[in-house]
């Protein structure tokens, strides 16, 4: 393996059209309030694939995700990638897509068993290369940003195309409120090479780690709906966060002061807020998007950085810490050039 840097180009992100605040689900009289969801969550409203008369319909059990599927009312994986494709492509003219050589594909709520997502998306978007997913859930852009830049650093591949895609609305169960209130739909793309341009972000290090001890603490079995251990799941997002973070400062020789920005999992506002109090950063440091868009899985990081990509000066550093199924946590530091 080379000790040669890795560098995201440019970053893309999608969120669907249909807004659900929380007014929305006091109209599915679910048992909550707006004000109960604020405050037990912070997030004001989310993103969905699906039209609101759809989402009424599988609240009222009139209809399934697999009638949506055949009506054509259920957007695909493939078509969520290509405006965050779109906008990657915006920051990133000179992008040559004859050039990348590996599409990876992390995503919790998948079009196909077979074949792997990422050839959906790579038709799509007249992409000619080997094509592939990676799913550690929400933890996957941190894994898929690991498995790039070790594919390019070992001479493997040379350009490599990550996209995570997220529907949790279709997998959602919309009489639970202590789930559906949670999630959002969104998608994120990201360009990673070994060659050094200008504005982009050098990947200086990227951690990840799983305790297959609580696989079944955050689950979607088969054909049913996401359910959760909340209380497990809240101390040990907040805690891997915090253990995440501190891991690949001190693998580098920093502390938080040298950090210039910080996102972590966009779970809700309540949880990543404390964990970046909790690690010393300021509110101007710390950035987020869950409580208008909700908790996005994979995509909720990587997006979070894509909404402020204009923001980062050279020098910057930022750190991204996520957690997610499996149990699955990941840190990545990167650094503006």
């Amino acid at each position: 393996m080379t000790d040669s840097a890795v560098y995201i180009h440019a970053l893309g992100h999608y969120h669907p059209e249909t807004v659900v605040d929380n007014a929305f689900f006091e109209e599915l009289d679910i048992g909550s309030d707006s004000a109960w969801v604020v405050e037990r969550t912070g997030i004001q409203a989310r993103r969905s694939v699906l039209h609101k008369d759809d989402i009424r319909s599988l609240r009222s059990g009139e209809k399934t995700l697999n009638q949506l599927r055949d009506e054509g009312r259920v957007m695909t994986i493939a078509s969520m990638s290509e405006p965050a494709w779109a906008v990657l492509r915006e920051r990133y003219p000179e992008l040559n897509p004859a050039a990348i050589d590996a599409v990876i594909c992390g995503t919790s709520i998948p079009d196909f068993d077979i074949p792997a997502n990422a050839s959906t998306i790579a038709a799509k978007l007249g992409l000619s290369c080997l094509s592939f997913d990676a799913n550690s859930a929400c933890s996957s852009f941190v894994l898929n940003l690991h498995l790039a830049r070790n594919l390019i650093r070992s001479g493997a591949h040379k350009k490599v195309a990550v996209f995570n895609p997220e529907r949790y609305s279709l997998r959602m169960n919309f009489t639970d409120r202590n789930s559906c209130i949670l999630f959002g739909d969104g998608c994120s793309a990201a360009i990673v090479s070994g060659q050094p341009k200008p504005g982009s972000l050098k990947v200086i290090d990227t951690v990840i780690v799983s305790d297959p001890s609580g696989y079944d603490l955050v689950k979607i079995p088969d054909g049913e709906c996401f359910s959760q251990n909340g209380k497990a799941v809240q101390k040990f997002a907040i805690s891997k966060t915090l253990e995440a973070t501190h891991s690949i400062l001190e693998r580098n020789g920093l502390t938080a002061k040298d950090i210039t920005y910080f996102t972590g999992h966009q779970a809700n506002l309540r949880m990543v807020t404390s964990a970046a109090e909790r690690l010393g950063f300021s509110d101007n440091q710390h950035l987020h998007n869950v409580e208008a868009l909700g908790n996005q899985g994979a995509a909720g990081a990587p997006s979070v950085l894509s909404m402020h990509w204009d923001r980062f000066k050279s020098g910057d550093k930022i750190v991204l810490a996520v957690v997610g199924s499996g149990l699955t946590w990941g840190s990545a530091l990167l650094q503006k050039i």
